[in-house]
Order: structure tokens, then sequence, then C-alpha cells
């Protein structure tokens, strides 16, 4: 398969950051010719074939080649990351992870505003944002090709 006829989705942790990206795609496909004519054949095509942006709560079923896992937090004045994790953060919160991270068929790209140690998950109740820590570690010693720590990112007792 060539990759101009892969599939991608775009996974987002909320509804406002899901519009945002619409929006961002909305806006270069207006500026950018080239761009646009891509983005319209591909939106032509089958409804799973087509690019879709979707958050945590609705990817549910959708699997495509190519999946970027948009993870995005704001961090306060002070520098500090808020541990709001909405649905994740809730009882069963791990199986929307668990649903995000496995949609890819081939590839995850995972695109954070943040570093794992930068979210405290210490006092979360449930288990969801302490497994969305883990696989960050983990999605980051992927991209820094570091090896002895891969075994040890993630718990021996998470299974996924």
């Amino acid at each position: 398969m060539k990759d101009h006829d892969k599939t991608v989705g775009i996974i987002t942790f909320n509804a406002k950051q899901q519009v945002a990206i619409e929006d961002m795609i909305d806006k270069y496909a207006e500026e950018d010719p080239e761009f646009s004519a891509v983005y319209e054949e591909v939106m032509s095509r089958d409804l799973d074939e087509r690019i879709f942006v979707k958050n945590i709560e609705n990817v549910q079923g959708d699997e495509r080649d190519i999946i970027i896992f948009s993870i995005a937090y704001a961090k306060n004045d002070e520098g500090k990351v808020y541990n709001r994790f909405g649905t994740l953060g809730q009882q069963g919160g791990e199986n929307r992870l668990n649903v995000a991270v496995t949609r890819a068929k081939e590839e995850i790209h995972v695109v954070s505003s943040i570093e794992p140690h930068e979210l405290n998950v210490t006092n979360t109740k449930n288990v969801g944002p302490k497994l969305l820590k883990h696989y960050l570690k983990y999605a980051y010693e992927v991209s820094e090709l570091n090896k002895e720590k891969l075994k040890v990112s993630l718990p021996k007792s998470t299974v996924m």
C-alpha cells in the first residue's frame, strides 16, 4: 500500500480539542489549494476510508491505518498541569484509553503538549489517568528509541 493510500484518524481527549482540530483543518484547506484538493479527494472516499477527527468518547469501532492521538493539556500560570481527565478519570475510563490506543492498524503517532512526568496521578481514584501516564512514558521511550526503559514503562499487572 502506498503512503497516500493509507487511511488516517485523529483522536482527541475531548470535544473542544476535536472542534479545534477540525477548525484548523478547514482553515488550512481554505488557505492551501493543494492541501484542499488532497483533502477533498480523501473525504470523497467511502466512509471508512475518510479522515476522521473524533474524541476519546466517540471513537469506538473506528479504525484507520494511521492514528494520530492528540493529548493536549494546558499548564496553569505556575506551569503545572491540571489533573482534569474527564471521562478517562471516571470508573471504567481506562476502557476509553484502551479503545483509543488500539484503533491503528499500522501506526499510532502520539502528539502531546505535556511530558509524562508532568502528570500527577498519585491521588487519582481510578486507574485511567495512571494508565495514560504509563502509556505516555512508553510512547516517549519509543520515540527516543530507549530500549532499556521500554521494558519497565508499562506496569506488569496492567493488561490493556
